[in-house]
């Protein structure tokens, strides 16, 4: 009997749109368990609504840098949420449950057969605990972040954002899935990991966007990684931008596949995500 009320309310508050976790007004964060995937990793995520936003308003899941700073990202974009209507989702990955680049940036796919524990399952399982009567999601990431939103494409291609934002990435994995065209494996290519061809073709029909510094091509700059794999894919974060877009085209064209991709080069050599996220928020939200 009991078990049957409880399947009962479940059900109303699924067919009601109500959210476990709704965004209320104004700044706030909460510590979130992810009870679909690790929920042995709790994680703090900030978030603002406007004022003006109701329970239809869009949703921008933004992703922090190598800083794990989630706080000030929020910050950074709460501006643009209050002039453009949508809420803010801001996840915070900290170092202690997901360390290194392996367990941030890489979505800890190599440490994990079951997809559902991969870092980047933890946004899809945020959408579904905070989301109300949104369908989809815009997913922005910038530096570190940027190659989190960059890989969540392609390893989760069955992801619900409406566009992800891959911002100031330092070097990315590279849409090549055939070993003979590439000595480069997982994580510089596709070649050796945890999805295909099949997950290729989904990834590239949905809708991207590349971003980078249009003047982002000092080879020298201290921050700029400098390993075998990542040096091959160009000199700058330009470059490599660039090149990474070039692949795409290719691997778009070898396997019939419109491509939904775009390449958008920002003014002036920067790094600050603040000021990415404006030249984001602009591109997506600004009525022309």
């Amino acid at each position: 009997m009991i078990r049957a009320l409880v399947a009962i309310v479940a059900a109303f508050v699924a067919s009601s749109g109500l959210a476990a976790t709704p965004v209320p007004g104004g700044k706030w964060s909460f510590v979130w368990t992810d009870t679909k995937g690790r929920a042995d990793r709790p994680m703090r995520v900030y978030t603002y609504r406007p004022r003006k936003c109701d329970s239809t308003c869009p949703m921008v899941f933004v992703l922090h840098g190598q800083k794990r700073n989630a706080a000030e990202f929020r910050d950074n974009w709460q501006s643009l949420a209050d002039h453009y209507s949508f809420l803010v989702i801001a996840p915070e990955f900290t170092q202690k449950n997901w360390p290194r680049a392996a367990g941030y940036n890489l979505g800890d796919a190599g440490e994990h057969k079951d997809r559902e524990r991969w870092g980047f399952s933890a946004v899809e399982h945020l959408f579904d605990e905070m989301r109300v009567d949104q369908t989809s999601y815009v997913l922005f990431g910038h530096g570190a972040g940027g190659q989190f939103a960059q890989r969540f494409a392609l390893l989760r291609p069955d992801n619900r954002a409406s566009v992800i934002i891959v911002a100031n990435a330092a070097w990315y994995t590279l849409p090549e899935w055939r070993k003979d065209k590439t000595p480069a494996a997982f994580p510089y290519s596709l070649v050796n990991a945890p999805v295909g061809e099949a997950e290729l073709r989904q990834a590239l029909a949905h809708r991207l966007v590349v971003m980078a510094g249009d003047r982002d091509d000092d080879a020298d700059d201290e921050s700029q990684d400098k390993n075998d794999g990542a040096a091959k894919q160009g000199d700058g974060r330009v470059d490599r931008a660039e090149n990474f877009f070039k692949a795409a085209t290719t691997a778009a064209q070898d396997l019939g596949v419109k491509l939904a991709w775009d390449l958008v080069e920002v003014p002036e050599r920067v790094r600050d995500g603040e000021h990415f996220g404006t030249a984001a928020a602009d591109m997506l939200f600004e009525k022309k």
